[in-house]
């Protein structure tokens, strides 16, 4: 048996099989203190004497600052005239004290990835899969950060659309983003989902309309009548320029913040309503993409 499917003594039904290898969100108990001496080691750096004798561990005191005011962490002066072996043990140790009591350790990584020092994105990758984490190392903005793991055929898929679907890729890309980063903002992500959408659909439907909207792109659609897919066999209750028009709407519909002044309204949407959102528009921004919606003669 290979290492990736190997599981402990006892893991055998389907039912422990899917307990054993669901992910885990946060830094659960076994993965704590490797976790914190990935940390510790990120935020480390060896400093000489004057003389240039030695090699001592000293805290990173511009990164650590620097992070405490980004993720707003309250921080003592840890800064320290010259370089003792005692000084930099009592500023480690005091400065991986106070890390440890935020309240969201990943964002602490996740800033580390970002400023691109000399923490190692492969050690922190592979304790997150080891430890089935629902996060891996990925690329944000261009940078190393955290993202959400998704099922590797649905990343691969979204990826390859993404990287050819001009700018309705750009914009799924960012709506990725804002949907599996540590700190999710599923109301922008289903906002650019529904531009990316807009991006491949307007050229095809409304090529002439400048102010077409998926709103357009949708009565257009509906009043047509004659558009479709592909598909040489269609269910009657199914036809595919009917199931093209009902995954528009709901996109379009189920966006309900996008309108202030309503107070029935039902607030921010969720990150499981920004899901199906996103995966709504990386399947629409491929099918247009591709030019699989056409009008039949």
């Amino acid at each position: 048996m290979s290492e990736e499917t190997w599981r402990p003594l006892g893991v055998d039904t389907e039912e422990q099989i899917a307990e054993y290898d669901a992910l885990h969100d946060g830094v659960p108990q076994w993965m704590h203190a490797s976790f914190w001496v990935w940390v510790y080691d990120s935020i480390t750096v060896i400093r000489r004497f004057s003389d240039g004798s030695g090699r001592i561990a000293m805290l990173n005191t511009d990164l650590f600052e620097r992070m405490g005011h980004t993720l707003r962490i309250s921080l003592p002066n840890l800064r320290v005239e010259g370089v003792s072996y005692d000084a930099g043990k009592r500023q480690l140790s005091r400065a991986l004290e106070i890390l440890q009591r935020h309240n969201s350790p990943l964002q602490i990584a996740d800033y580390i990835l970002a400023q691109k020092n000399n923490a190692s994105d492969e050690k922190l990758n592979d304790l997150l899969e080891r430890s089935k984490s629902a996060w891996e190392v990925g690329t944000r903005s261009g940078r190393p950060g955290l993202v959400r793991r998704v099922p590797l055929g649905v990343q691969v898929a979204a990826n390859s659309i993404m990287a050819r679907a001009g700018r309705a890729g750009v914009r799924l890309a960012k709506a990725w983003e804002e949907l599996y980063s540590v700190d999710p903002n599923a109301s922008e992500a289903y906002r650019i989902a529904i531009l990316a959408v807009e991006d491949a659909s307007i050229p095809v439907v409304s090529p002439n309309n400048r102010n077409a909207t998926l709103g357009t792109v949708i009565k257009q659609l509906e009043d047509q009548r004659n558009w479709k897919l592909p598909m040489d066999r269609e269910h009657p209750n199914a036809a595919s320029g009917d199931v093209l028009v009902s995954m528009m709407r709901m996109l379009w519909h189920g966006q309900h913040d996008r309108h202030g002044g309503q107070p029935s309204a039902p607030g921010n949407v969720s990150i499981d309503e920004a899901k199906v959102a996103v995966s709504l528009a990386v399947t629409l921004v491929h099918w247009f993409d591709a030019a699989l919606p056409s009008r039949s003669t």
